[in-house]
């Protein structure tokens, strides 16, 4: 009887723990590395995905910003493969009032017309307030000169030195009704960039500067491609301050690839015949670009394995994105 109840009472052995052992770590080996595996590949789709978002994002926040621009009209001031600067518009509107030789008024930003079509509008940024801002600001307005036709007409640039609001007396013509009496108006302190005086007006105004003449208010911006502090490549964007000269640029998004050959951003130009412009042309020769493309280049910032790479071996994935964009009024 105590022999069979201490063979009852028997446990493992030790051949039987180091097989179980063996068998255990066989699997948590397995398992472990299926773990490992998946975790690199989210990874690696993450950094994919960034990726791409980076290459879209800076594909999309650029043409906006081209596309109201006028190459005849002057408007882009530096063009060259890695960089672009060039009069941004901010506002637009026309005059409905000129109480002075320095001085015109817009009408009221919101019309109470039925038809609620505003005349004034200020594209996406915050109104213009060069008094406190530091950044400066330029207006043309439409002159019509005193010759018959358009020929001689051509768009005046002014400095805007501030921008206030008046009371409901001012500006009121066929392009305000009854309803908008109580509306303010943004009113235009101009002066001129060469400090001419017209001889009429005895100020910067010029006497052909008509009631109806349209107005554009537009600020000097920079994008461009920079190494940041990181040792890292990004599309930056600077605005143009009152001491004539750029703030920091400040990144919009990135990384990309560095400068070089194969830039990670890098801009072509053409005229309306495809020829393609030289980075860095002159003010003539910039008045005839009519498109502008944009090539992002970009990789993740460590090695994935996915499709597309040589011999499925781990390695850093590169793409790149390209745009065309066709500027307006082009020649």
């Amino acid at each position: 009887m105590r022999g069979t109840a201490r063979r009852q009472r028997r446990g493992m052995t030790l051949v039987e723990i180091l097989i179980s052992l063996v068998l255990l770590g066989i699997v948590s080996g397995v398992i472990m590395r299926v773990i490992m595996r998946q975790q690199r590949f989210y990874t690696g789709v993450n950094q994919i995905l960034t990726q791409r978002g980076q290459l879209r994002s800076a594909t999309s926040v650029l043409p906006i910003d081209l596309r109201s621009m006028s190459s005849v009209g002057g408007d882009i001031l530096v063009a060259t493969d890695s960089s672009i600067d060039f009069q941004l518009n901010v506002g637009t509107g026309v005059v409905c009032s000129v109480p002075g030789n320095a001085t015109i008024v817009m009408p009221p930003d919101t019309l109470s017309s039925p038809t609620g079509q505003d005349i004034t509008s200020w594209f996406g940024y915050a109104r213009p307030n060069p008094s406190s801002d530091n950044l400066a600001y330029s207006v043309y307005i439409y002159d019509d000169s005193s010759e018959a036709g358009n020929e001689e007409d051509y768009w005046k640039k002014y400095n805007l030195v501030s921008l206030t609001d008046v009371g409901s007396t001012e500006c009121l013509t066929q392009f305000t009704t009854i309803g908008d009496a109580g509306a303010k108006r943004p009113k235009l302190q101009l002066s001129d960039p060469a400090g001419f005086t017209d001889p009429v007006t005895g100020g910067p105004l010029s006497q052909y500067i008509n009631i109806g003449a349209p107005v554009r208010v537009v600020r000097q911006v920079r994008y461009a491609l920079y190494k940041e502090t990181d040792g890292k490549w990004y599309l930056g964007f600077a605005r143009y301050l009152k001491s004539n000269e750029y703030e920091a640029l400040s990144p919009v998004s990135g990384p990309y690839d560095p400068y070089g050959s194969a830039s990670g951003l890098g801009f072509r130009y053409y005229d309306v015949d495809g020829n393609e412009i030289a980075s860095g042309a002159d003010s003539a020769t910039r008045a005839k670009i009519a498109r502008v493309d944009l090539i992002a280049r970009a990789r993740t910032s460590s090695n994935v394995r996915a499709a597309g790479i040589q011999n499925g071996a781990d390695q850093q994935y590169r793409d790149s994105l390209a745009v065309s964009v066709m500027l307006r009024n082009r020649q």
